[in-house]
């Protein structure tokens, strides 16, 4: 009786002994994956705002570069009514030029207002628009001469969000303007996506929500109260009912925006609790809860701008696997090891089989482990590298490229894709992917990368070459091979435009990626499985 008692406390002395421990552990490695995941999403939100600044920098220069052409006219050329004509036949160049980022160029000169559109005159004059009391103009002479931004709104007629660019010239008087869709921070937004289901929102210094994850969310204020955002819901409802039931084109739009400012009033309801708070915390992660999930929440300010970044804490903890498992395998490990020997009353056979056992348990852990990190860097229906590791292996490529080394980025994007989808299914849909995923595998070389980015878009990179004919050559192979094999799967075919660009040491992905969606879109004009360079 007295030997089963003392092994009955040295149990309790065991057990309460390892309970100790692991609480201490767990905290330790608490605090750590706190310093953790701050640091991660310092990092996060400093790759968004250099892309930012790229974005808003080559907005500049667009500027720059009409505010030039403007100053030697006005030398050549001072009297309004030539350089009104100017303007006007400018308009289709610059728009060649920039594409969807070009809006139209307007100016103040010599008490007249200059635009580069087609509209009469007499509409403003009927409306009673006064140039030097719009904000454009006001915020142009608070500048200085500096090229400033006014605050960006939500177009909801044309689904974009605006911004102005001016600039108050050296007579104290006149201004330049230009209107810019700020469309680049949306694909900024989505290409700078790193764990699931994260959330990115770009906003200006008065809250105006002007980049998104969420389509929906664009225009919305982040610092308007909860109180008015459901009041823009019932404007938006209000304007729809005051159309007529004939206008077909405004009764969409008027949809679109009561769709859009619903959406936004529910995330705004279901974080109103933790937003005061995200919005007071600067460049520190803090967890909130969103649509009943917990999030870690960080907020970093650059320029007048802010990025707000919402990452689930389930998908954080997958992305810190090594943070946090390690450590706690390693304590668990030791634990067990230390505990089992200063039981002196086991046999050897049960040592043993407990060091077979824990050898078995490391190397099982340690199988999940490996399992986990490549799942993170897979995409699951594919098999392909996804999104955020092609990214970083791309990085890794052209940091270790030699100023003489080139390659080719290709972007490629399904063309009917959606039609697929409409007709078949989703699941159908998927095996067309799939398929697409294959045929990309079967014409590349193993040391070549290929991705799905996400839906029905893919990217390759072609190492060794500056030859646009070899990228041709795979975009046509592909979409020969898709259409044979679809036939004999008797499955609906698709095709995948593509769009090249030349990548050389020194380049970025954000910037390549940027110049290869460029020549996408012009691939895309015939929605047959297009190249463009």
């Amino acid at each position: 009786m007295g030997e089963e008692k003392r092994r009955n406390k040295k149990a309790v002395i065991f057990v309460v002994t390892f309970l100790v421990i692991n609480l201490l552990a767990l905290s330790l490695i608490t605090m750590w994956e706190s310093v953790s995941v701050n640091r991660r999403l310092t990092a996060h939100a400093e790759e968004i705002g250099d892309g930012f600044d790229e974005v808003m920098d080559s907005y500049e220069q667009s500027f720059k570069l009409f505010a030039q052409m403007m100053g030697r006219e006005i030398q050549n050329n001072p009297n309004p009514d030539i350089l009104w004509d100017y303007l006007k036949s400018i308009d289709a160049p610059l728009l060649a030029i920039e594409g969807e980022t070009f809006d139209g160029l307007y100016m103040y000169y010599q008490g007249r207002y200059l635009y580069s559109w087609d509209k009469p005159y007499s509409a403003y004059e009927e409306t009673g628009y006064v140039a030097t009391e719009r904000p454009w103009y006001k915020d142009a002479v608070a500048g200085k001469g500096e090229i400033v931004f006014t605050p960006p709104y939500m177009s909801y007629a044309n689904h974009y969000i605006l911004t102005t660019i001016s600039q108050l010239q050296p007579d104290g008087e006149t201004v330049f303007a230009y209107d810019i869709k700020m469309g680049d921070i949306q694909k900024l937004v989505s290409s700078t996506l790193q764990y699931d289901d994260e959330q990115i929102m770009i906003f200006d210094q008065n809250g105006t929500v002007i980049g998104s994850t969420n389509t929906d969310y664009l225009g919305g204020n982040l610092r308007s109260s909860l109180e008015d955002t459901a009041q823009a819901v019932s404007l938006a409802q209000r304007e729809k009912e005051a159309l007529d039931t004939t206008d077909e084109a405004g009764l969409a739009k008027a949809e679109e925006k009561i769709q859009s400012a619903a959406a936004f009033y529910s995330f705004r309801h279901s974080i109103d609790s933790g937003l005061s708070r995200v919005m007071d915390t600067e460049q520190k992660a803090v967890t909130v809860k969103l649509s009943g999930n917990r999030y870690y929440a960080y907020l970093d300010r650059v320029d007048g701008y802010s990025a707000l970044v919402l990452v689930p804490v389930l998908s954080m903890l997958k992305g810190t696997l090594e943070v946090w498992l390690v450590p706690l395998l390693i304590v668990e490990i030791l634990l067990i090891y230390v505990l089992g020997r200063v039981s002196k009353e086991q046999k050897n056979r049960e040592l043993k089989n407990a060091y077979i056992e824990l050898g078995q348990t490391q190397r099982r852990l340690e199988i999940a482990l490996s399992a986990a990190k490549k799942a993170a860097a897979i995409d699951e229906l594919t098999g392909m590298m996804n999104d955020r590791s092609f990214r970083k292996e791309i990085a890794r490529t052209l940091d270790n490229m030699d100023s003489d080394e080139s390659g080719i980025l290709i972007m490629m994007d399904g063309d009917h894709f959606k039609e697929v989808n409409d007709h078949y299914g989703h699941n159908m849909g998927d095996e067309v992917i799939k398929l697409s995923a294959q045929m990309i595998i079967g014409r590349i070389r193993v040391v070549d990368l290929a991705s799905r980015l996400h839906g029905d878009e893919f990217a390759i990179f072609v190492t060794d070459t500056a030859d646009y004919a070899v990228a041709r050559r795979i975009v046509e192979d592909i979409n020969d091979t898709i259409a044979r094999e679809a036939k004999k799967m008797n499955i609906p075919p698709i095709t995948l435009s593509g769009g090249a660009v030349i990548a050389r040491h020194g380049d970025t992905y954000i910037g390549l990626s940027k110049a290869a969606d460029k020549a996408l879109y012009k691939a895309k004009e015939t929605h047959d499985g297009g190249f463009a360079c």
